[in-house]
């Protein structure tokens, strides 16, 4: 019996998937579509019996060299496509022996073999007959006997049969296996011809080496490989896992015998063998372990693991800040309190007693911190900042670590503005091209949203500012920390080594926003003050869960839009978790189906034209990072087309697994943007999560209205809660240490 979720029953019937596994076999007579890179494929092929169907049939999936002519053996499931009708999504496929002299013929004529076309196929074809397949696998030399093949020809043809056929024998072993098509290939292309030999010695390296498969993939085809549990490689593999996932969760370093005891714990891995295997990884350089990373100075033994990276990461971060500060007191501006005097004259209102203290540390220092929550004038200190080295003839960079934010800092300042990756110039084939040999061309970068920044983008923005050049950094210490590891900003003003500026006051037009204000009473500990009627901050209390759910609906389907906004551009809906009744996945479906159910659906998956989509990791080659938020705009050359923020970007189906719909997002996600209005439930089911930093976080999302809705005690534990998730980073001490 299925099951259906209340909130799904809306769009269930808009798609039928029949489960069932069923076996067809047939000559490929078009290439519909076809990834070189991933070998995803859309072909129409006529099955013949026997198999479970008969006719011209579209079948999706992954094949290697796909050509018509082909016979192939497919097993698969079958889908209801609303526009493309039924198909049968491929699992798995065997190539079959041709034997017919026609067959061969169409099949070497659609230019699987380099080198063969119709007319060669044709000569070949009639030399050699039902033979022609056995000539070129068992003796290709024979085809000199055809008529314009020489010795030359037949040494490209040969070469060319050699790789499918290596390719053809690769892909079988790798089913042995049982690695899914796309894998295989990824390996393949890793690997090459030794690609079997490696997953038999040592199926772990394809953890560290292939982008995808991960310690658990690698794990589950060990067991099938026969390699003991017991491997040293399998608990070298695990420390690695371990100290990513650990990353994941926001930590530079973990102490060594949490570690080991964790690691243990979760892979099963005698502790002895954890030992060793830490102590193998320090050795080839993969991991550091540092003792003086510690507050106690790694005494009986204790000491901070690192990944390699983020080791290094991290000692060029305290190494950039510190040769900033060495030298801190900027030589080329004019008096500090000379500038601060003179852009007075030019704002059109003036400064306050701190604004001013901050425009003279960013004019003054070489390095300096600007923070505070919303309506405190971090903007208008920007836009003096810029005044005042445009003035004197400097030049200014501003970036922020996302799309959205430097398109915000971009509008606000009325300056152009990147992300922090086009500031450096990043390609994913080389890196980050501004560094150390090529810094960035400028006198001051200022960096928004400076709280998003984690500790691996901050060594590269350092390592790529030039001697003369100034930093300052702009951002709200009190919101969540950034998503990946370390707390850079918040140690930073913690350690205070760094000189900063903290604007607490509220400017009177911001003082009129409930919304601001009441972002400064949750992060002072207090409870929000909520308005009746037409105001711009709410709280509805509901009890019950699948309440509040079908309440958020309600909202962002007819409340709302009844007051002018616009529920795909200008709502927001935020979760602090993923899973649950009121969890982000199932905010989404729910929210799918109540304002995109007619939406047409893309390849039988969870997408529909017309849905709102968040990017969910960087993508510099199609220049969209992770927070991204767009609309599917229709089907493109099988794929699909998002327009991000006005511009178009194509994914194949394939790399649509890089999207996720964004109608609910994670408070976490949401940090650099700014929405009209922002809906957040906040119950007692996300305890875990209910914290003062991200309410806030949430709250100071929203620009013209906040509703939130759920149990009032959840709310009062959210607000009281000032407690953060603990991040094991040393920056702080290795910033303060002489």
């Amino acid at each position: 019996m299925v099951t259906i979720n209340p909130a799904a029953r809306i769009y269930y019937n808009y798609y039928i998937i029949t489960i069932m596994q069923i076996e067809i076999r047939g000559t490929v007579e078009r290439v519909v579509f076809y990834n070189p890179e991933s070998h995803y494929a859309v072909i129409r092929l006529t099955a013949t019996p026997p198999g479970d169907a008969s006719g011209l049939v579209t079948v999706t999936g992954n094949f290697p060299n796909i050509h018509a002519g082909q016979l192939l053996r497919i097993s698969g499931k079958w889908e209801e496509h609303p526009k493309y009708g039924r198909q049968l999504k491929a699992s798995g496929h065997e190539e079959l022996p041709l034997h017919s002299a026609q067959a061969i013929e169409r099949y070497l004529a659609s230019g699987l073999v380099k080198g063969i076309g119709p007319v060669m196929a044709k000569k070949i074809v009639q030399k050699f007959g039902a033979e022609t397949m056995k000539v070129l696998d068992e003796d290709p030399s024979r085809l000199s006997q055809v008529e314009g093949i020489g010795a030359k020809k037949i040494e490209g043809l040969q070469k060319s049969l050699k790789e499918q056929k290596e390719l053809k024998e690769m892909m079988i072993a790798f089913q042995e296996f049982e690695i899914s098509p796309p894998y295989a290939m990824k390996i393949y292309r890793q690997y090459g011809l030794q690609s079997i030999q490696i997953l038999k010695a040592n199926p772990y390296r394809l953890a560290e080496d292939v982008s995808g498969i991960g310690f658990i993939k690698a794990d589950a085809i060990a067991a099938r490989t026969g390699i003991p549990r017991e491997s040293p490689f399998r608990a070298e593999a695990g420390i690695l896992y371990m100290l990513e996932r650990l990353s994941d969760e926001g930590h530079v370093y973990y102490p060594h015998d949490r570690l080991i005891e964790e690691a243990g714990k979760n892979l099963s891995i005698p502790r002895e063998n954890l030992i060793n295997a830490s102590s193998a990884l320090a050795e080839k350089g993969k991991i550091v372990i540092d003792g003086a990373a510690l507050p106690d100075g790694g005494k009986d033994g204790k000491a901070a693991v690192y990944l390699k990276t983020l080791h290094d990461a991290e000692v060029e971060v305290a190494a950039g800040l510190k040769t900033l500060l060495k030298d801190h007191r900027r030589t080329d501006m004019p008096d500090a309190s000379e500038a601060a005097a003179w852009v007075q004259k030019e704002l059109p209102f003036g400064l306050s007693q701190k604004q001013t203290q901050a425009v003279k540390g960013a004019t003054r220092e070489k390095v300096f911190i600007i923070t505070g929550g919303p309506g405190v004038g971090k903007t208008t200190i920007v836009k003096a900042i810029l005044k005042i080295y445009k003035r004197w003839g400097k030049k200014v960079r501003l970036a922020a670590p996302t799309g959205r934010a430097a398109k915000r800092l971009s509008e606000l300042s009325h300056e152009e503005a990147k992300t922090i990756h086009r500031l450096l110039e990043y390609t994913p084939a080389t890196g980050f091209r501004r560094n150390r040999l090529y810094p960035v061309d400028a006198d001051l970068v200022i960096l928004d949203e400076s709280s998003m920044i984690d500790t691996a983008l901050m060594a590269r923005v350092l390592s790529a500012l030039p001697p003369k050049c100034g930093l300052i950094l702009v951002g709200d210490s009190n919101q969540l920390p950034s998503v990946g590891p370390g707390n850079v900003l918040g140690e930073m003003i913690a350690s205070g080594a760094v000189p900063a500026e903290r604007l607490d006051e509220i400017f009177r037009q911001s003082r009129e926003s409930m919304i601001v204000v009441n972002a400064h009473r949750i992060n002072g500990g207090e409870m929000p003050y909520f308005h009746g009627g037409g105001g711009d901050f709410h709280f509805l209390k509901i009890e019950e869960s699948q309440a509040v759910l079908e309440k958020i609906v309600e909202l962002c389907t007819k409340t709302l839009p009844a007051r002018g906004f616009d529920p795909f551009r200008d709502v927001q809906v935020l979760s602090p978790m993923h899973r649950g009744v009121l969890g982000v996945s199932n905010l989404n479906r729910a929210l799918q189906a109540a304002l995109n159910r007619q939406g047409s659906q893309i390849g039988g998956g969870q997408f529909r034209v017309l849905d709102k989509v968040m990017q969910t990791r960087n993508n510099y080659e199609k220049d969209i990072y992770n927070g991204d938020t767009g609309r599917i705009t229709g089907i493109e050359k099988g794929g699909i087309t998002v327009n991000f923020y006005g511009r178009s970007v194509d994914f194949a189906l394939e790399e649509t697994d890089e999207l996720q719909l964004a109608y609910a997002a994670s408070v976490h996600k949401s940090q650099g943007s700014e929405y009209p209005a922002v809906i957040m439930p906040v119950v007692t089911e996300h305890f875990m999560l209910l914290q003062r930093n991200l309410i806030y976080t949430a709250v100071t999302r929203a620009k013209r209205l906040v509703v939130l809705l759920g149990q009032p005690k959840a709310l009062a534990i959210s607000v009281k809660n000032a407690k953060t998730a603990l991040r094991h980073t040393a920056l702080k001490r290795r910033l303060t240490e002489k």
